[in-house]
């Protein structure tokens, strides 16, 4: 049987879920598409050929389209005029629209360069223009890593702090070997855990922006020798750049304190993305991934155990 969770941890939960709610019952805005307004205009046009009645039409037509914020009116983007700079993208992706990622990865470390794989598979849907599903599979050295995950983000402060909800199940995988000349990347125990993050950006110009906290901790509801049945810290922070309009690169890492232990219990992965955007429609990019930055072993480069992914981002929707 799980251990029970804390009162402290219950009221974590309840106040995470119960905030979720209220993004997500928040009423979103609409932008009116193009298609939209050119109807209003075939309809002005046939009402400036009548007299008397059809003058009034005119001026409720007029008086909606003064009302009806632009497209882009604080980010409500449509398929047309999704932005193609990442940075100009929003926190949570607009309603009705679909964002899915699909990644293939491999080992790219010194002793076992491209002897094991990775797959990914993540996607996004907008249900408002604030509150959005989300859900994925990740994976890498032959599926000894892996992450299942599945969840919710809404806004807090629309397009700058969102808070994200989402379950999981995975294991962390760890080179083995004794052998300095081999690698042997295992997994450890595989856990249930709810994730719980404040998503942050603060574009300070439009080329750059502070990215933090797509995670905060972990709850965990189960443990093994090494992380126990205990909360984990999981704070994540980096930094964005985009150069030009197709053209980005993420750089950010995140401290994991397992059982909230500073004294040896500290691991800090990190990743490397560069993004290029040729549509709205679609992203090509590749993700390094180093498994961790702080290397427990002597003598141990934070580079020595690295793995590079290639991915394809497409987008469907309104």
């Amino acid at each position: 049987m799980l251990p029970s969770l804390s009162r402290e941890l219950r009221l974590v939960l309840a106040l995470a879920v119960s905030v979720g709610y209220v993004a997500w019952d928040s009423p979103g805005a609409y932008a009116q598409d193009d298609e939209d307004e050119g109807g209003g205009d075939d309809d002005d046009g046939g009402g400036g050929d009548d007299d008397g009645g059809g003058g009034g039409g005119d001026d409720d037509s007029d008086s909606d389209d003064k009302d009806q914020p632009a497209i882009t009116a604080g980010g409500l983007f449509t398929m047309k005029s999704y932005p193609i700079r990442e940075l100009e993208r929003p926190l949570t992706i607009t309603q009705k629209l679909t964002q899915a990622r699909l990644g293939l990865g491999t080992d790219i470390s010194n002793k076992g360069a491209f002897e094991s794989v990775g797959l990914s598979l993540e996607g996004v849907h907008g249900y408002t223009d604030n509150f959005m599903l989300v859900g994925g599979l990740t994976s890498a050295y032959n599926f000894q890593q892996f992450n299942i995950y599945g969840g919710f983000e809404g806004a807090l402060a629309y397009d700058l702090l969102d808070i994200r909800l989402a379950a999981r199940i995975g294991r962390a995988a760890a080179n083995v070997s004794t052998d300095p000349e081999m690698v042997d990347y295992q997994g450890g125990a595989t856990k249930f855990s709810v994730d719980i993050g404040f998503p942050f950006r603060y574009v300070a110009r439009p080329e750059i922006a502070i990215i933090a906290l797509n995670t905060l901790m972990s709850i965990d509801f189960n443990g093994d020798a090494g992380n126990g049945a205990k909360p984990d810290l999981r704070p994540s922070l980096g930094i964005a750049t985009n150069p030009v309009a197709p053209l980005s690169v993420v750089l950010f890492a995140t401290l994991q304190v397992v059982d909230f232990d500073f004294t040896n219990n500290i691991v800090v992965p990190a990743t490397a993305r560069v993004q290029y955007s040729p549509s709205r429609k679609f992203d090509l990019g590749l993700e390094f991934t180093f498994l961790n930055m702080k290397p427990k072993e002597e003598g141990k480069k934070f580079y020595d155990d690295r793995f590079l992914s290639l991915f394809f981002t497409g987008r469907v929707g309104k």
